[in-house]
């Protein structure tokens, strides 16, 4: 059985989304520069991030994960220096992935996975890369190049951005015509079927990489995102971990048997409320505040109910007991939004007080610390578009 797939399509998504802006629920909170509390305290985090999870030659660890490292760690890293100005920082994470996930090779998709073998070797784990992980490297690179002034940062953004075009994006089938969609990565490519990952699509990041590569026609990609999006969420509901996709038709079909739960909205999902933030804040895509209003009714739930669940089914419902923080953090800048008094009720109710030495909460959760950094940093106005380097 299928869900619906373009029914209200492109020009139908963005007359609800110039409706939904126009009633706007709340003003952005904390716009323009953060107070200077705030950027101690995101100063204060990324000093005690590095301290935590971070070697001297710009590897992040993973601790949950026998101190594996990966691309997508290697990524918030390189967009957390560059937000901190912290350039000493991003150059040996860029040096440290350079050599060790890309081969030497500056224009190579860098691997996803490097670790300790059953010889007890470290190296490289699997060779596959994956393109969130991707598009930050590139979006961090081409922000530093214009923070910094060094144009070598450029061509290597550049030179991924022509590798990620040809082996991590896709021409499919649609209603309106053929569109090109991103891939998780490239073993995705050959399918009848796709499976894609919503929490990929960066379409902030698609606007600078428009700007800085016109080799390449990344607005083109804009549109077909966000009815997509809005196809893979459904009417009402939450946005899927995963959803899949038919090459020829474009129609989004529901997950095969034995991976229903891949339309969960759990750990991957939770990352659209930030994109969908940034889109907004940044370019004032009205798509983006039709879309947030999925996480305006989160809010209330979770105002009503104390809590959110880390996982939930696509209305809401709890899949597992226990809350996460990396979601919470997450929703920050959604809710500042269109919820605004939400947004400072959960920093100060859920985050705030769980601060530690090495950040929040659970010192063994990397993953969930860069989703706090980033949510409070974006909240607080720290964070922009890369814009043409």
């Amino acid at each position: 059985m299928s869900t619906r797939s373009g029914d209200i399509g492109t020009a139908g998504l963005k007359r609800l989304a110039a409706a939904a802006f126009a009633l706007g629920s709340s003003s952005p909170a904390h716009a323009g520069a953060a107070q200077p509390a705030a950027r101690l305290v995101l100063a204060d985090t990324w000093g005690a991030y590095r301290d935590a999870y971070m070697q001297a030659d710009g590897r992040v660890r993973d601790p949950r994960e026998h101190d594996r490292s990966t691309s997508e760690g290697q990524s918030y890293a390189l967009v957390r220096a560059l937000a901190m100005d912290d350039a000493a920082t991003f150059e040996a994470v860029r040096a440290w992935t350079v050599q060790n996930l890309q081969g030497n090779d500056p224009g190579r998709l860098p691997a996803w996975l490097w670790g300790v073998d059953a010889t007890g070797a470290w190296g490289v784990l699997d060779t596959m890369p994956a393109a969130d992980a991707d598009e930050w490297i590139a979006w961090a690179l081409l922000g530093g190049a214009r923070q910094w002034g060094r144009p070598e940062l450029r061509e290597q953004a550049l030179a991924l951005l022509a590798e990620l075009w040809d082996r991590e994006t896709v021409v499919i089938g649609g209603p309106e015509g053929s569109q090109r969609v991103l891939l998780p990565g490239p073993w995705a490519m050959d399918a009848d079927v796709v499976r894609l990952n919503p929490s990929y699509w960066l379409v902030f990041a698609w606007r600078d990489f428009a700007a800085a590569d016109p080799a390449h026609d990344w607005a083109s990609m804009v549109d077909p995102g966000y009815a997509l999006l809005d196809a893979c969420r459904r009417e009402g509901r939450l946005p899927p971990d995963w959803c899949y996709v038919r090459v020829d038709t474009g129609e989004v079909v529901a997950p095969p048997a034995g991976a229903e739960r891949d339309a969960d909205f759990g750990f991957e999902a939770f990352r659209v409320a930030w994109t969908l933030a940034a889109d907004l804040k940044w370019h004032g895509e009205p798509r983006a505040r039709y879309l947030l209003h999925d996480f305006a009714r989160l809010a209330d739930q979770w105002r009503a109910d104390g809590r959110l669940s880390a996982v939930m089914g696509p209305s809401g419902e709890d899949r597992v007991s226990y809350e996460y923080q990396g979601l919470y953090g997450a929703m920050l800048p959604a809710w500042a939004l269109v919820r605004r008094a939400r947004a400072d009720a959960l920093w100060q109710g859920e985050l705030a007080p769980t601060r530690d030495v090495h950040g929040w909460g659970d010192a063994a959760d990397y993953y969930g610390q860069n989703w706090i950094w980033l949510g409070y940093a974006l909240w607080q106005g720290q964070m922009g578009p890369a814009g043409p380097a």
